[in-house]
């Protein structure tokens, strides 16, 4: 087959009459002058037609629907069709939804494939080869479009419906429960408007999915999980490995009845939609086999409550140090310093670096029976186990970090976690619990460990304060590590070398994931740390008492021997653990 020409199909492709620009306007999905105005952008943004219509609001299924009759193509739904069960065989779910490709049906020689990207010849050419590698004798390819939510819906129920024929209901794909939903319970959920608790509470269907949503999304590794309402659906986001990926669109219709379901879970009020709401859901009443607590947080928007869960482990299993990415030489300034009987040690960084989780693993390396510890959390949302007692702070009631550690002083710690320095009142606590014999753990956000101590200076800590309570400074980013079984070698392009600014020169043995099955197509999987670890010594304690400025003090730290984020960043590369892409969205390149 000459995919060279457009997809050999020329029996099934009819000759597009008018451009996408024309069918834009003509069927009402904007007006002469937005074109224009979108027209303009596609130079400006580097954006196609389609995705700007889509961005601009206009439904994604309607101009995926305009430019599949532009090309020539037919629209369909393939969540109203089935796909014939042989050819599940060719390919697994989770690369089909890579390439965004599925084959639906063979009648020899005419293989029936959806597509997403229709002008994607090598995602054809890789379905095509499955087929032919199947020995289907396929010659000629028709090719029907929908949209990517379509294309997912169908693909977890077609495969889900194979995996799990013969089980109960408490087995389906999210695709399937979807179906349910909109076979049985459509007339259900618009009555909810009325009695919204009492339908949602009885509704099975939306019972399973939404245990499914959170189920699946412990099964994705996800942190978070994202309900977001928009003008046409409610569309469900899970974050992976610090990145948001869409898994699913929840019809308009259910909205209401999917978002009732969790604040019931919560234990929130579902007759108030004007103001956020904050509440806690204990999993295990829902599903025994999943140890995990949802941090609920609801806020209203004009198209209804967008909700927002954190995935809370409740089994106790924290991270340890040897698991966190330190390189040896970290590692080793690193466990001396958590050893020493009093100090202050600070991570810092921005938030959802890792700082909590880093803390909490020093936290369980330091719990012994002969050690007190006890932490102040807003909110505690790990549990740590062992001997250690962790406190919630409650600023409503005044009990605010600064009050936690003045309460502890009369408990008799041998270490306290603060959970986060905020302001002069706590950062002079620490000090002072630091210099009466205590170890003192905390984070600060600031960008990087030599600005820590400029920042405590700032908030109005004096400078001799601070040279003689502070022990180490650990900075932080998270990084998405290469999936290790697509993970292939490369030489550094020129262009990676004006990006990096000269850190990378071109030719540079360097790595990157090409995407498989066990990342998602994504080529990576997983995170690890960066670590910029300042240890303060006696030269940096002398510089600082003299009233060092921050350069000064930058030099003394690296003279002694501390990688700064950058350089940590690109040994990683170099060694193969993350790419030169994640070198460069997490750090700066240092000027000279």
């Amino acid at each position: 087959m000459d995919l060279k020409k457009p997809l050999d199909a020329k029996d099934t492709k009819k000759a597009p009459k008018k451009s996408l620009e024309e069918l834009a306007v003509e069927k009402g999905l904007v007006t002469p002058e937005q074109l224009q105005e979108l027209v303009q952008k596609v130079l400006k943004e580097r954006k196609n037609l389609e995705q700007l219509l889509i961005e601009a609001g206009v439904p994604e299924e309607k101009v995926t629907a305009a430019l599949a009759e532009s090309l020539g193509y037919e629209f369909l739904d393939i969540t109203t069709t089935t796909m014939q069960s042989d050819l599940m065989k060719i390919i697994k779910p989770a690369y089909a939804k890579h390439l965004k490709v599925l084959p639906l049906k063979f009648q020899e020689p005419v293989l029936t494939v959806a597509m997403v990207e229709p002008r994607d010849l090598m995602a054809l050419d890789e379905i095509t080869r499955f087929c032919k590698d199947a020995r289907f004798t396929v010659k000629t390819v028709k090719v029907v479009v929908t949209t990517q939510a379509k294309l997912f819906a169908g693909i977890d129920k077609f495969y889900w419906l194979a995996k799990d024929k013969g089980k109960d209901k408490e087995n389906l794909g999210l695709g399937t429960l979807l179906d349910t939903v909109a076979e049985t319970m459509r007339m259900e959920v618009e009555m909810a408007e009325l009695a919204q608790e009492e339908a949602t509470e009885n509704s099975q269907p939306i019972v399973l999915l939404a245990n499914r949503i959170v189920e699946e999304a412990v099964g994705r590794r996800a942190s978070d999980i994202h309900l977001e309402p928009s003008l046409y659906n409610l569309r469900v986001r899970y974050r992976v490995d610090g990145d948001l990926a869409e898994v699913m669109r929840v019809p308009k219709y259910a909205q209401d009845a999917i978002i009732t379901r969790f604040k019931i879970m919560a234990d929130l009020r579902i007759d108030e939609k004007r103001v956020p709401q904050d509440g806690r859901v204990d999993f295990t009443k829902y599903n025994s086999s999943f140890e995990i607590d949802l941090r609920v947080s609801t806020v209203p928007t004009p198209f209804g409550e967008d909700v927002v869960m954190r995935i809370l482990d409740k089994s106790g299993n924290v991270l340890t140090l040897d698991m966190l990415g330190f390189n040896d030489h970290c590692m080793k300034l690193y466990r001396e310093a958590i050893q020493v009987p009093y100090g202050i040690l600070l991570h810092v960084g921005p938030t959802g670096s890792g700082k909590s989780t880093a803390l909490f693993a020093a936290l369980k390396t330091l719990d012994t029976p002969d050690v007190k510890i006890v932490t102040a959390e807003d909110p505690v949302e790990t549990t740590l186990g062992g001997q250690i007692i962790q406190s919630s702070v409650n600023p409503a009631t005044n009990y605010t970090f600064a009050k936690a550690l003045k309460a502890f002083m009369r408990h008799d710690p041998d270490i306290i976690l603060i959970g986060e320095i905020r302001d002069i009142e706590t950062a002079k606590s620490a000090v002072e619990a630091s210099l009466t014999g205590h170890m003192v753990f905390s984070t600060l956000h600031t960008n990087d460990a030599v600005g820590t101590v400029t920042r405590l200076i700032e908030m109005g800590v004096e400078t001799y304060l601070i040279a003689d309570s502070l022990v180490l400074v650990c900075a932080q980013r998270l990084a998405r590590r290469i999936c290790s079984k697509c993970k292939e070698s490369y030489e550094a392009t020129k262009e990676e070398e004006e990006l990096s600014k000269g850190d990378i020169k071109a030719g540079t043995i360097l790595y990157r994931g090409k995407g498989c099955e066990a990342c998602d197509g994504s080529g990576e999987r997983g995170r690890t740390g960066i670590y910029e670890v300042l240890l303060i010594g006696k030269e940096f304690r002398n510089l600082l008492i003299k009233g060092a400025q921050t350069d000064e003090l930058r030099r003394a730290a690296i003279q002694s021997g501390m990688m700064t984020l950058r350089q940590e960043a690109i040994d990683k590369a170099l060694k193969g653990v993350i790419s030169l892409n994640q070198v460069l969205e997490n750090t700066l390149a240092e000027s000279t």
